[in-house]
């Protein structure tokens, strides 16, 4: 017998010898034992089969948890609060020749300076002149609503007076808004918690030189809208924001909370590089889309979208620009904008306390100029501020992360195969021999049984 004979095969080298569990009593038990050692190995391996199944099934399922933390500070970033009037134009600005290049804005319909003379606008210097060249942007920004001291009497910040230097112009869907606090880079801090230590205005919102008809698209409220917003994110005045009327005192208590979201498989968030914008926001992604369409179909942009393109005039405003918008208000023209991954909100809750009360109008209207009987019907009190000062995160987390998938299989393995990584090498290493063992033995060279001849029966056959 050849020493390869004696040799024992891999098989029952290998099962003599790794590390996996089982293997070795199939070898060395006789008879019944080694069929129960069989059997034992074969439901084990189902077992870990059909666990680690279930685990990928989780692990590529990309389901996320949610963690939210609520932590305590000395002090918080203070939000920007922006403030619009709801009524784009006022009426003591406008001369007769700005009401007919506005009269499509406002009623609906082009008027000629005469036609508005007819409608009850008083003469002035202009009842001869025409427009030219003038942008929409140009009448907004000087015939609306502003921040001086006669419309904002009163602005104190953490106890010190604050004045129309401290905002920051910007347009929207009520012509001119104002936003407090605008600067990322140098934001203002919240130290004590509690309504007199965060922000307190009071604005004329002048409700009799209001210009804007319910009838053909434009509001029918009176007072301001108020929008607490983190610096990065330009508002959108008109789908966000706080109604806030005359005659009472608001006041807007503000929580922070930062949002961090999951990139695909696990999430959806998605920072993309904006246009106008240095910081991925939602209302960003949705003004830039909207500027986009209005600018596809209307070959011009409207003065409170950002962009380039030459602005719209207000004929162009009524008819093109309000249809599209309302497309896109509709889902008809779409916007892509994803999550951010990153992202700060506030949220807000108000209360509201009658104002003024007898003592303050007899005191406060001489103080502004004004009369008693006139603050109750136009000017609008708000304070913003943080109620308490902490702030909500919340994270979207890996319900299953590769470290967990490998601790998870490595438990599994170590319960059902008693294996470890080192058990997998030897696997492999019996694998690897069973397959250079194979090819050796189809390389080797066959043997050639050669018959050796039978000898003679007698000697003289030799000779003969």
């Amino acid at each position: 017998m050849s020493p390869e004979d004696n040799k024992e095969s891999p098989e029952k080298e290998f099962a003599a010898n790794t590390s996996l569990h089982g293997f070795n009593r199939i070898v060395i038990y006789p008879g019944n034992s080694r069929v129960l050692w069989v059997f034992a190995i074969l439901s084990s391996y189902a077992g870990f089969g059909y666990m680690f199944g279930s685990m990928m099934h989780s692990y590529l399922s990309y389901d996320t948890i949610t963690d939210t933390n609520l932590e305590f500070v000395d002090e918080l970033t203070f939000p920007a609060v922006t403030i619009c009037n709801m009524n784009k134009f006022d009426a003591d600005k406008l001369y007769a020749v700005d009401w007919s290049y506005l009269s499509t804005f406002l009623w609906g319909i082009q008027m000629d300076v005469p036609t508005v003379l007819a409608y009850g606008v008083p003469p002035d210097d202009t009842v001869n002149d025409t427009l030219t060249g003038v942008k929409v942007e140009d009448m907004v920004l000087q015939k609306g609503f502003n921040v001086s001291w006669h419309r904002m009497p009163y602005c104190q910040w953490r106890g010190t007076t604050c004045t129309q230097l401290n905002f920051t112009h910007s347009f929207g869907h009520y012509g001119n808004c104002f936003t407090f606090n605008a600067d990322a880079n140098n934001a203002l801090k919240q130290t004590m918690q509690g309504s007199g230590n965060g922000l307190m205005v009071i604005v004329d919102v002048e409700e009799n030189h209001y210009t804007e008809s319910f009838a053909v698209g434009g509001n029918s409220e009176v007072g301001l809208k108020l929008l607490v917003h983190d610096q990065n994110e330009p508002p959108m005045m008109d789908t966000q924001g706080i109604a806030v009327a005359p005659g009472n005192h608001a006041f807007i208590a503000v929580k922070q909370i930062l949002y961090e979201n999951h990139v695909p498989p696990w999430g959806v968030c998605q920072d993309l590089q904006l246009e106008y914008y240095d910081t991925y926001t939602l209302n960003g992604c949705y003004l830039e889309c909207r500027s986009k369409h209005v600018v596809r179909n209307c070959s011009c942009r409207p003065y409170d979208l950002p962009g380039t393109e030459p602005s719209c005039d207000p004929t162009t405003m009524f008819t093109c620009v309000k249809d599209v918008l309302g497309q896109v208000t509709r889902g008809e023209l779409k916007c892509n904008c994803p999550v951010p991954c990153s992202m700060t909100s506030y949220t807000t809750s108000v209360s509201y306390g009658g104002w003024p009360n007898k003592h303050t109008r007899e005191n406060v209207a001489p103080a502004f100029g004004m009369a008693p009987s006139y603050l109750g019907d136009n000017v609008v009190v708000f304070s913003v501020y943080y109620e308490k000062l902490n702030y909500q995160k919340i994270r979207q987390l890996k319900a299953m992360d590769e470290g967990q998938l490998s601790s998870n299989l490595g438990g599994m393995m170590g319960l059902f195969l008693g294996a470890s990584v080192l058990s997998l090498l030897e696997v492999c290493e019996y694998l690897l021999r069973r397959l250079l063992g194979f090819i050796g033995r189809n390389r080797r060279p066959k043997k050639i049984n050669v018959k050796p001849k039978e000898p003679s029966k007698s000697g003289t056959d030799i000779y003969n």
